[in-house]
């Protein structure tokens, strides 16, 4: 078994082994000796250590009582490998989890960024949005949380379907490209498929409810927060993931809607005026349009009027029609 000073070396290497902080060597040379048990030599020094541990052990179990001494090698060397083994599972299962902490990235107003995630997938994040990656991304799952909007062009990986959280809603692929809206005090959560296929889902109090077993390509998937019910309709995918290419697009939205998009694209801000007399919603698609020009149309198709005032803009939103 060797002199004192390697047996104290050897403890030392099995606490570590239970802590977790072997290298993969010393790891490799704890396994090789558990895997020594398994033909034990006959030997006066293996009897001896055997015969130390069992004496340790059973002083701990039985402080005050008689110690047996086991002097038959097979019985020592079973117990030797029971309590090591049993200490090595203990030391594994009771090990404290590794804390999941989380990087992310924001797009301030009027800015937008494209970025490579650690499994290669392309993210295009729109203004005023939040990414935040967990540092276990791609040990069993591919997860990230997202808030605002976002264009994924998925890496495909069959074991290790990606997902997107957004509030309660969770967007599930394999590989696909899509576009995900959920900014913060908006009512909607919007899912539009670029390509390829995804399962959404919502996720709360531990239950899961599938929405849409598969959303396909040119398909939106709307949901309200407010109400918890959602739509699948068809859509033009490319118009609403426009956006990355300044190509802003509005399917019957009202006028705060509108002002909202503006607002986040063009770092301004607006406040809206006046009541509305009217249900007024607008279609429009706006292409790669200054500021200026932006408000000139809304203003000649919704007969509303403006103000601007350095990076203030009010709008009377009164005479809509």
């Amino acid at each position: 078994m060797g002199t004192s000073s390697d047996k104290a070396a050897l403890l030392a290497l099995l606490k570590k082994y239970r802590a977790g902080r072997c290298t993969p060597e010393e790891a490799a040379r704890i396994q090789e000796w558990f895997d020594s048990f398994e033909e034990l030599p006959e030997s006066e020094d293996m009897r001896t250590a055997a015969d130390e541990v069992v004496q340790r052990t059973m002083h701990t179990l039985f402080p005050g009582g008689k110690v047996f001494r086991y002097i038959m090698l097979s019985a020592a060397a079973v117990l030797l490998v029971a309590i090591t083994g049993l200490l090595f599972v203990y030391g594994f299962y009771t090990k404290r989890p590794v804390a999941v902490t989380y990087s992310s990235l924001t797009t301030g107003k009027g800015e937008r960024k494209k970025l490579t995630l650690p499994d290669g997938s392309i993210l295009t994040m729109n203004a005023g949005s939040t990414i935040s990656i967990p540092s276990n991304f791609g040990d069993s799952t591919r997860e990230v949380i997202l808030t605002g909007q976002g264009t994924f062009d998925i890496s495909q990986n069959i074991e290790k379907p990606f997902i997107i959280r957004t509030g309660n809603i969770r967007t599930v692929v394999l590989g696909t490209a899509f576009d995900i809206k959920a900014y913060p005090g908006e009512k909607d959560v919007q899912v539009a498929v670029l390509n390829g296929k995804v399962r959404v889902e919502k996720h709360e109090n531990n239950h899961t409810e599938i929405l849409a077993p598969g959303v396909t390509r040119d398909q939106l998937l709307t949901y309200n927060e407010a109400s918890g019910k959602h739509e699948l309709k068809p859509c033009k995918a490319a118009d609403i993931a426009g956006w990355q290419q300044n190509r802003l697009f509005f399917e019957q939205a009202t006028l705060e809607e509108i002002a909202q998009v503006l607002e986040r694209q063009y770092n301004i801000h607006i406040t809206l005026n006046g009541k509305a007399k009217n249900r007024c919603r607008y279609t429009l698609l706006l292409k790669n349009e200054k500021l200026d020009n932006a408000l000139q149309l809304i203003e000649q198709l919704s007969g509303i009027s403006y103000q601007v005032n350095n990076n203030e803009i009010k709008i009377n939103i009164a005479s809509c029609e």
